[in-house]
């Protein structure tokens, strides 16, 4: 927690491990908090829960015309967390072809939205990410880019279970 607080006031990206249940997005929230971006968007996104196309529409946005029921221009979460920070909650989740995508967004800070034959928006984002499983695990495996996760791992936090910190359940029901 000490860590956490620390890396608040950078600018680093975080990747946060633990097991499901340790508190690992509260823990995002209060990095984003106590930052210097605290005023903008703390924008979430959990990449498990979206299907592939969904999930690139939804990070990058789209333009009218991209697919079918695209019938406007709509921005994604990376354009809306621009200043802020994006929680990528189960990032291992995320499919290799989005987390190349990703990964040019971190090196260059710009967006493309699904559809568009150019860059839409310059951005810039804080990325905290968590995963229930080891990061450097995910990379033997083939579920975590190497590169994306040299990217994003600045500053590596792994929080025990549980039940190991039992005097954390009341504050973390709380």
């Amino acid at each position: 927690f000490e860590l956490a607080e620390r890396v608040a006031k950078s600018d680093s990206s975080v990747i946060l491990s633990g097991e499901t249940g340790t508190g690992k997005e509260l823990l995002a929230g209060a990095i984003h908090y106590q930052s210097t971006r605290a005023q903008k968007a703390f924008v979430k996104v959990n990449c498990a829960a979206l299907p592939e196309q969904l999930l690139e529409s939804e990070l990058f946005g789209h333009e009218r015309g991209a697919f079918t029921g695209a019938d406007r221009d709509k921005p994604g979460l990376l354009e809306t967390a621009n200043g802020g920070t994006l929680f990528l909650d189960e990032l291992t989740e995320m499919p290799m072809s989005l987390q190349a995508k990703l990964l040019r967004v971190i090196q260059d800070g710009v967006v493309r939205r699904v559809g568009s034959e150019q860059a839409d928006a310059v951005v810039d984002v804080r990325f905290v990410s968590a995963m229930n499983r080891d990061p450097e695990e995910a990379v033997k495996q083939g579920l975590l880019r190497e590169d994306l996760y040299y990217r994003l791992r600045v500053v590596p936090i792994k929080l025990p279970p549980l039940r190991k910190r039992l005097e954390d359940i009341p504050i973390l029901a709380t």
